[in-house]
């Protein structure tokens, strides 16, 4: 029965038009910024800038991971916003097992989400300085470090993208909520926190991918541990809500 839960939530990721408009926005971005802003266009600074790879790997999963997010938001709000959740439940003898395969169809998105962007970024950046027939320095890039980091943080945006589109159930609410608390609602909160503002959620998803060991008050592994502590707190508020509450 997980089984066949399973793949009911991956059908719904892969014929819903959603999932593609926003792969394919994404793309475009990427293709932009990367092959055009930062490659054809690239400034004589970056040109000898050894992390520059690195870096359009970063700063790119950092731009887009919200529009990656917005996959597994919508494949939960959808439900809800046409009805469609009660065949969902009926079909499966639990709603455990229901929660627990859309969790982990947004995280098998997400994973792939994050490797498409880190990947595709950087390599394009270099294919649009090549083109252009520039000269790039010799590249340092930590080919393990920089995944395991952009997939995290891709990861990290869509597992709260979920949390919230669980909790909230109303897709406009759900959609606000995981561009608002990023932009508006964690600065505010960090104003009061001052230096332990490096605990909330959104920063230690930043830290996570930005920190190179100094600077911060607190350390990769455990920025990466700390929000992992938040995810599963919320699943387990979630999960809770969903087995408890009606579907409607």
């Amino acid at each position: 029965m997980m089984l066949s839960s399973l793949k009911a939530e991956f059908r719904k990721l892969l014929t819903v038009r959603s999932t593609y408009i926003i792969f394919g926005i994404t793309v475009l971005l990427v293709i932009f910024f990367a092959f055009y802003a930062e490659g054809i266009k690239a400034t004589t600074e970056a040109l000898y800038n050894p992390g520059l790879l690195v870096s359009e790997s970063k700063q790119a999963i950092m731009a887009v991971g919200l529009l990656g997010a917005m996959v597994g938001v919508l494949l939960v709000t959808h439900e809800y916003r046409y009805n469609t959740v009660m065949y969902t439940l009926t079909a499966s003898n639990s709603r455990t097992k229901v929660i627990l395969a859309k969790l982990l169809t947004v995280s098998a998105f997400a994973v792939v989400f994050s490797l498409v962007v880190g990947s595709l970024s950087p390599a394009l950046t270099y294919l649009g300085i090549h083109l252009k027939g520039h000269a790039l320095v010799h590249q340092v890039f930590p080919v393990w470090d920089v995944l395991w980091r952009v997939v995290f943080v891709g990861w990290g945006y869509a597992m709260l993208g979920f949390i919230f589109a669980s909790a909230i159930r109303i897709q406009v609410g759900a959609i606000s909520a995981m561009f608002l608390v990023p932009a508006m609602v964690e600065p505010l909160v960090g104003l009061l926190l001052k230096q332990n503002a490096v605990y909330l959620p959104f920063n230690d998803l930043q830290t996570v991918l930005m920190h190179q060991g100094t600077l911060k008050t607190i350390s990769v592994a455990n920025a990466a541990w700390l929000f992992v502590i938040y995810v599963v707190g919320g699943m387990l508020i979630t999960w809770q809500l969903f087995v408890r509450r009606d579907a409607n």
